[in-house]
């Protein structure tokens, strides 16, 4: 297809951050970087598309607060409500359609401010799910009881996850988890909902991500190597999770058949060097692979054994750390995105796994990962 690229992107450090520091210093912020990264200005775009909540923000139309930040101003703004890689998608539509040449996607989130809880239980059917606090957490483990059931593995399977990514982690300085875990430690940790423990779940997180999108033309141009965009899928499964078969998450696997399909690719655990997958919870990773086409239903737990997946390995998934390591509400996805833009384009520093030609970038959201979106990647 290579009809447009990514050329650009930045992402603030992710931690807690205090009171006085405002979605809008972080959208400034990563803004500036990502224009400069790929030596653009504001000028040079055609259109902002932006991802955020009202919900974290605690107001309507939230946007209209970031709009100068952006540099949106007197500029064609639209907000998308879904995840930044959802946005990317949006952009890449405007691009690849003729009506604009170049996108600045941002996404961003301060979730810290309200407790977690509270955020996702707004996810949940307000009649019959929202009074039993089935929240986000709740979900997922519930997730996780029915896909460790359904394939016979052990709490040690998840518990691999978390080991590989926070040692992934420690070598990421956007990261907030850089500490490594050993497996006793996380399997020492707390339960929060059994059967997930508390170092198997992503942290709270305040953060914002910005990619700059171009057509053919303008990134053939560029003075940058740019992250050729080859294919894209996304899709949405039902919204109860009991109208669902929750030990698999379909959203995902049509998503990445479309991907591949586009991107011509038939065996994705040959054919990628890398993937930046959002995991909230660590089982979430297993059942990535599998939907993913990175191995057969309910052998994920062996594949991560194997340490194909890990940083030596074949295909390393989440080499930044993934969500358990950071999780900024609305940019996770995005950030995604940036990182397997930057593996591809050589451009990811102290995460770069060597002789990455293919990455994937995959975002997920609702309630037990109920939507899906993918991006397939090419240096």
């Amino acid at each position: 297809m290579r009809d447009a690229a990514v050329l650009g992107w930045a992402q603030t450090e992710h931690r807690r951050r205090a009171v006085g520091e405002t979605p809008q210093s972080m959208v400034f912020e990563v803004v500036t970087r990502a224009l400069a990264s790929c030596e653009m200005t504001i000028r040079d775009i055609d259109v902002v598309i932006d991802a955020g909540s009202d919900l974290l923000d605690g107001r309507s139309t939230s946007n209209r607060a970031v709009i100068d930040a952006m540099g949106a101003h007197f500029k064609e703004e639209i907000k998308v409500a879904g995840d930044g890689l959802e946005a990317a998608i949006y952009a890449l539509m405007r691009v690849t359609s003729g009506y604009s040449s170049t996108a600045l996607v941002v996404a961003y989130g301060k979730s810290s401010e309200t407790p977690a809880r509270c955020q996702t239980l707004a996810l949940s059917d307000p009649f019959y799910l929202r009074p039993l606090a089935v929240d986000a957490l709740a979900a997922g483990a519930l997730q996780a009881r029915f896909y460790l059931h359904e394939y016979g593995l052990g709490s040690d399977a998840p518990a691999l996850v978390a080991v590989k990514n926070r040692e992934a982690g420690a070598r990421n300085p956007y990261a907030q988890e850089k500490s490594p875990v050993t497996l006793e430690e996380v399997m020492a940790s707390p339960e929060l909902i059994s059967p997930i423990r508390r170092l198997e779940a992503c942290p709270v997180t305040d953060g914002a991500c910005a990619v700059v999108i171009a057509d053919r033309q303008t990134s053939r141009a560029a003075s940058v190597r740019p992250a050729w965009i080859s294919g894209t899928g996304h899709g949405a499964d039902p919204y109860s999770p009991g109208a669902r078969t929750l030990y698999r998450t379909e959203s995902a696997a049509r998503s990445a058949r479309k991907a591949y399909a586009a991107a011509g690719i038939s065996d994705p655990l040959s054919e990628l060097g890398v993937l930046e997958v959002s995991e909230y919870y660590s089982y979430q990773e297993l059942m990535l692979y599998e939907a993913l086409g990175l191995c057969g239903e309910g052998e994920a737990a062996d594949l991560l054994a194997s340490g194909a997946t890990g940083t030596g390995g074949g295909t390393v998934v989440n080499p930044s750390g993934g969500v358990l390591c950071a999780n900024p509400l609305v940019a996770t996805g995005l950030v995604r995105l940036a990182e397997a833009a930057a593996q591809v384009s050589g451009r990811a520093g102290e995460v770069q796994v060597d002789g990455v030609d293919r990455a994937l970038a995959h975002s997920s959201g609702g309630l037990a990962m109920q939507f899906s979106s993918v991006m397939v990647l090419e240096g």
